[in-house]
């Protein structure tokens, strides 16, 4: 089998659009190996699966101080070493990067061996990593087709979206017009904003709808009690590892706009409220979320106007035929053959 090397994580979104491609060319005789950090989600998560993976120890220096910053500079530069001997060992045919921090030691070392490399910018705004990556990238692959022209000097940019696990497609959604179930899922450790804003809308909401909601550990607890006392039937969970299933029991989803997040729920013609996470850098999951908007796929409430009031207000406009609207201007947005892309893309090189 031939080797590749596949690099993202520190976020779920990073990790699971790794974990994607690595599921897709696996079927066509590839042995991925993925790279990942120590700090990040992927410590708890890879050894779920059966591929090889290292972890470096990596870590952001955007938003940081002078000192932190200089130990993240140190680290990617013995990760670089570190890489650059793993690379030599396993030979892989290319190298690909689908963001977070341990993206730059890896592309890096790669390009210094010789080996073909590519990035995929997941956000509808290319972070400063990926812009200065691109320079050492054969080919650079954008989830969205707005962020192309931020790449105009590279001379291969492939528009191909970003790549999500196939059990998440979703062909056709029927909805049930007596009872809607709400999905709510603030990322992989929830967002206190959407607990505290989802609470308030059960202490005070008379609507009739289930909810399934992912809290993270911190908030868990709470929420639980809150559900228990004021809407039984309401389920809290810290995590949900089955999102296909998760997607397949809701009718509309309430989340951040993470690019992963988003690529998932339009694959899986779901409407949405989307809270973009406030302290993004370069507010890109606002900007990601404009995209869903303007397509008339999602809903847009900034984090600090959230309030369980306005829960309750876009909850209630909700019937079949504006959710079946919803779906289906969202799943214009699936870009389900983004793997198929990606690989084509690199094979050619």
């Amino acid at each position: 089998m031939k080797n590749i090397v596949i690099t993202g994580g520190g976020t779920g979104g990073h990790l699971f659009a790794s974990i994607a491609f690595a599921d897709y060319v696996k079927n066509f005789g590839y042995d991925p190996f993925i790279i990942g950090s120590i700090y990040g989600i992927e410590k708890e998560k890879l050894k779920n699966y059966l591929y090889r993976y290292k972890l470096l120890k990596t870590k952001g220096f955007a938003g940081k101080s002078p000192k932190e910053k200089l130990k993240s500079l140190l680290g990617v530069g013995l990760s670089i070493v570190e890489t650059a001997r793993l690379i030599m060992k396993i030979k892989p045919v290319f190298s690909i990067g689908f963001g977070g921090y341990t993206t730059v030691p890896v592309i890096l070392s790669s390009k210094l061996i010789g080996i073909k490399t590519a990035i995929v910018e997941q956000n509808s705004i290319a972070g400063r990593a990926n812009k200065f990556l691109s320079k050492f990238s054969d080919v650079v692959f954008v989830n969205f087709e707005e962020t192309a022209h931020q790449f105009k000097n590279h001379k291969r940019v492939v528009h191909s979206g970003n790549p999500v696990r196939r059990d998440i497609v979703i062909k056709e959604r029927n909805f049930n017009k007596d009872r809607f179930t709400i999905g709510v899922i603030g990322g992989s450790r929830g967002a206190k904003s959407i607990n505290r804003a989802m609470m308030e809308f059960a202490e005070k909401t008379d609507i009739k709808v289930n909810v399934i909601h992912q809290t993270g550990i911190e908030d868990l607890k709470e929420v639980e009690k809150i559900y228990a006392r004021q809407k039984p039937d309401w389920k809290a969970v810290a995590f949900i590892d089955n999102m296909k299933r998760f997607y397949e029991k809701i009718d509309f989803i309430i989340c951040r706009a993470g690019a992963s997040t988003l690529s998932e729920i339009a694959c899986a013609r779901l409407g949405s409220l989307l809270i973009p996470y406030p302290y993004a850098i370069y507010n890109h999951q606002h900007h990601n979320a404009e995209i869903f908007t303007k397509k008339g796929a999602a809903v847009l409430v900034e984090d600090k106007n959230l309030s369980g009031k306005k829960i309750e207000s876009i909850i209630s406009s909700l019937d079949q035929n504006k959710l079946r609207l919803l779906s289906e201007n969202a799943n214009s947005l699936c870009a389900a053959n983004a793997c198929e892309k990606i690989f084509e893309t690199l094979q050619k090189l």
